[in-house]
């Protein structure tokens, strides 16, 4: 194994354990988390078994403290799934991110993420009715926790993919072109 990509998938697992704790404690608000950028920079700068050590590594040991639910199956592989997410995106864009592929992957993720582990909630937990209005209305119930994951991708996502392409341009002194990153803002 290369000891450049352990140091940083423990790296990514540091950073993902300490902010999730952050913010289940300071900010507090239900689904809006780093795991899906830390997961998505793992497919797509580490690859391999990275993609899934990191958001499970991150996953487990930030469990021990804030506990989970037994939909845990789902929210545990959802998170393997949006590293594979950026593992293949990787592969599609040929390295070459930018904002609106981070932002696409952010929606991406999050629709994902809503639909995966809310079918999971309503297979195990027994809320609502085993048919196709009991599994409408779980979804419907889950917009706000959507809405906060959907805000919290916006925002980690594009940033977090930003300061892990400067930090690889750094870490293999390459001329970075910062062009590819600009956002073109209409003018009136």
């Amino acid at each position: 194994m290369n000891k450049a990509k352990i140091s940083i998938a423990l790296m990514l697992i540091i950073i993902g354990v300490v902010g999730r704790f952050v913010l289940v404690s300071y900010v507090g608000i239900p689904n809006f988390e780093i795991i899906t950028v830390l997961a998505l920079i793992a497919g797509i700068y580490l690859g391999g078994v990275y993609m899934i050590i990191v958001p499970l590594a991150i996953i487990f040991l930030s469990d021990l403290v804030i506990g989970n639910n037994y939909i845990f199956i789902f929210t545990w592989t959802a998170f393997m799934f949006i590293g594979l997410f950026g593992f293949l995106s990787n592969r599609i864009q040929n390295s070459k991110f930018k904002i609106q592929n981070s932002v696409r992957l952010a929606l991406l993720s999050s629709i994902f993420f809503y639909l995966y582990t809310n079918f999971g909630w309503w297979l195990m937990s027994g809320m609502y009715e085993y048919t196709l209005p009991g599994l409408i209305r779980c979804y419907y119930m889950a917009i706000p926790f959507f809405r906060n994951n959907l805000m919290g991708n916006l925002i980690f996502v594009p940033v977090g993919i930003y300061v892990a392409s400067r930090v690889v341009c750094w870490i293999e002194n390459k001329n970075c072109n910062l062009s590819k990153w600009k956002i073109k803002l209409k003018t009136k």
